[in-house]
């Protein structure tokens, strides 16, 4: 007998299941598992269309509490999908976060992009996106080995691997070197932070 197809769920069981190489292992507040944010907006753009015209964020307002350094960040997450004769409809998320900025007097500068991100990141996860993180899969390594032995994150993405390798032109052999040594460790989340770090490489000369 054919299985029954559940509608309700076509969305999120098409973006549940993550690719490991875009994930990081944190060790901070217990430890967890990062998703990187470029790998979910592309999925996202490749189900819903482009940001900005088939889904995006409105609505942005920030709080800050500047007694105790928190901001909050609300928005609304919204979303297009295709309904009956192929008429769009629009779809809207409540999304929120916080963020300690100031901690002891030392001020994070990428306090915004973080508040936003992690906002974004749980707003998607409630349509499904990433799902078997949120679910706590990822802390099971027979699971994310089977992703692995299917051919999910064995290649090391190539565009990554490109733009940092372009980033070292200019650096001297051995810092490049050094840099390349860990090409294969290049991944969506640490990306910014590893090309930060080689302009500051090059600016010690």
């Amino acid at each position: 007998m054919p299985k029954k197809i559940n509608k309700n769920m076509e969305l999120w069981e098409s973006v549940e299941t993550t690719d490991p190489q875009y994930t990081t292992k944190v060790n901070q507040r217990g430890g967890f598992t990062a998703i990187g944010a470029q790998s979910q907006l592309r999925t996202a753009t490749k189900i819903f269309g482009p940001m900005g015209s088939g889904w995006g964020v409105r609505h942005e307002h920030i709080d800050k509490w500047e007694d105790v350094g928190l901001v909050i960040y609300m928005a609304t997450l919204w979303y297009k999908v295709n309904k009956e004769h192929g008429k769009d409809v629009e779809c809207y998320i409540p999304i929120h976060s916080s963020i300690k900025y100031n901690n002891n007097g030392r001020v994070d500068d990428d306090f915004m992009k973080k508040v936003a991100t992690d906002a974004l990141t749980k707003g998607l996860s409630k349509l499904g996106f990433n799902a078997d993180v949120f679910m706590g899969k990822f802390d099971d390594n027979k699971y994310v080995n089977s992703l692995t032995s299917q051919g999910s994150g064995q290649d090391i993405n190539q565009d990554l691997k490109k733009m940092v390798t372009n980033a070292t032109k200019g650096l001297s052999d051995e810092d490049k070197k050094k840099v390349l040594s860990n090409l294969s460790k290049v991944n969506t989340i640490n990306l910014n932070s590893i090309l930060k770090r080689i302009e500051q490489m090059k600016d010690s000369y």
